[in-house]
């Protein structure tokens, strides 16, 4: 059973109730701390959220901010506008971040999850006590609710149970991580395609050096003939050189020409 809130608190005093399964108290001193230069995902709030989902699968209970764990009331400070209206939108936003174990969004019939303000007395500085109300109607389905990640929270006594099961994907999220994929894939393929080219920008290049070389080589192989024939043929032909030696004697020397062009 959820107690009955007192309508007055007194900074100092103790609240009329203990943690326990349907209560848990937060020591919050700066309300804004919890979204300042932060995200709302990365503040505190997520850890309220747990304390919400096993209230929720315990079939009820209260998060009472600004109370210490010994009940000591302190109120909650700097309590603006502009973090209230943060806040309202946390909270509703737990019914879209909420599913059944089944993976079916949550019924905001059968779910109530609201929030209360009350001034504290006798504080040095204007505050407050936030206290968030959970309550799952829905008795057929407690022990049924987790977060779309798939964290699982059992109340026991004034402590939380935390479960891991499989996360709940949104149509939007697995259009989101298809083109996730879709982006990975082509960056992959990009760079194998430059890789494919580099090499073979590289291959084409080791063949142009070993053409280069081979030309080289042949060129020193017929310089060296050139320069035998010649030193061979280019001697004072004796009187009887018989036509087919003049033949040679030319060739040798057009050929020894033609190697020096």
């Amino acid at each position: 059973m959820i107690p009955t809130l007192p309508p007055t608190w007194i900074y100092g005093e103790k609240a009329p109730f203990q943690e326990g399964a349907t209560v848990e108290f937060k020591e919050v001193s700066v309300f804004s701390g919890l979204f300042r230069h932060k995200s709302v995902g990365n503040s505190g709030l997520p850890k309220y959220r747990e304390t919400l989902i096993g209230f929720l699968n315990s079939g009820q209970g209260i998060l009472v901010m600004g109370v210490k764990d010994d009940g000591t009331i302190l109120g909650v400070e700097d309590t603006n506008s502009a973090s209230m209206d943060m806040f309202k939108l946390w909270v509703d936003s737990n019914f879209n971040s909420l599913v059944y174990k089944n993976g079916s969004p949550i019924d905001p019939s059968k779910i109530s999850i609201k929030y209360y303000t009350y001034p504290v007395l006798n504080s040095r500085n204007p505050a407050q006590i936030i206290v968030i109300e959970a309550i799952n109607n829905a008795s057929h389905n407690h022990l049924d609710i987790m977060t779309r990640s798939g964290t699982i929270v059992h109340r026991l006594n004034a402590s939380n149970f935390k479960l891991k099961s499989e996360p709940v994907y949104r149509k939007r999220d697995v259009k989101g991580m298809i083109y996730a994929i879709k982006d990975q894939m082509h960056t992959i393929l990009a760079d194998k395609k430059r890789q494919i080219e580099d090499l073979q920008e590289q291959h084409q290049e080791n063949i142009k050096m070993v053409i280069r070389h081979e030309r080289a080589s042949i060129r020193d192989y017929v310089d060296k003939i050139s320069i035998s024939l010649y030193e061979k043929y280019n001697t004072p032909l004796p009187q009887n050189t018989s036509p087919c030696g003049k033949l040679m004697r030319a060739l040798a020397t057009l050929f020894h020409l033609l190697c020096q062009l």
